[in-house]
C-alpha cells in the first residue's frame, strides 16, 4: 500500500474533505465504494471516453445495487468506449473522506469513500454508442495521453498503471 496523492478542499466536495490515491490491491469494503474505473490499454495506448459535459475522461462510473465493483467497471468500460478487457487488475483507490456533518441529501456512504480503480487490456473493441452522456472514444499514447487533463491531473496513477501493465519502467 503506498499513498502517491492528498489532495484536500476539493471543490466538488462537501467541505472539509481530503481525497487520498493509494496504490493497492487491498480491496476497500464494498458497502463504501462508490464508482469504478478502468484504465484499459490497447498496447501503451490508454482509451478514453469523450462525454459531453467534461471533454475527455477515464470510462467508469457508479456501482450499481447488488453489482460487484469488478463487474461495474468492466460494464462502464463498455457503455462508454465500447472496449472489452480480459483479466482485471486492481490498481488502487481514492479515498474520499469528510469532516463535517453529513450533507442533507448527500447519497453516498459517509464519512469515508472508496473510487476503485483497475486495470486491464483490450481484448476486443467495438463500437462506441454514442448518447446523451458519450460522444465518443479515443486511444491515446503516453505522449498525448499526457495532454488530457484527466492524466495530467492523475499523473501517477496512469504511469503506475503503464508500469504494471508492463509499458514502462518502474
Amino acid at each position: 500500500m503506498r499513498t502517491i496523492h492528498i489532495q484536500e478542499e476539493i471543490e466538488w466536495l462537501p467541505k472539509p474533505n481530503r481525497m487520498t490515491t493509494i496504490i493497492t490491491d487491498q480491496v476497500p469494503e464494498r458497502e463504501a465504494v462508490s464508482c469504478a474505473f478502468v484504465l484499459a490499454f490497447q498496447e501503451d495506448a490508454i482509451v478514453l471516453t469523450e462525454l459531453h459535459d467534461r471533454g475527455w475522461d477515464i470510462p467508469g462510473g457508479h456501482v450499481e445495487p447488488g453489482e460487484s465493483v469488478e463487474d461495474a467497471a468492466r460494464r462502464e468500460l463498455y457503455e462508454e468506449t465500447g472496449a472489452h478487457v480480459g483479466a482485471l487488475e486492481q490498481l488502487g483507490y481514492m479515498k474520499i473522506e469528510l469532516f463535517g456533518e453529513r450533507p442533507s441529501g448527500y447519497s453516498y456512504p459517509f464519512p469515508n469513500s472508496y473510487m476503485v480503480f483497475y486495470w486491464g487490456k483490450v481484448t476486443k473493441v467495438d463500437e462506441v454508442q454514442v448518447n446523451k452522456e458519450v460522444r465518443g472514444r479515443g486511444m491515446f499514447r503516453p505522449e498525448q495521453a499526457i495532454q488530457v487533463p484527466w492524466v495530467r491531473e492523475n499523473e501517477g496513477l496512469y504511469r503506475e498503471a503503464l508500469v504494471q501493465a508492463g509499458y514502462l519502467q518502474g
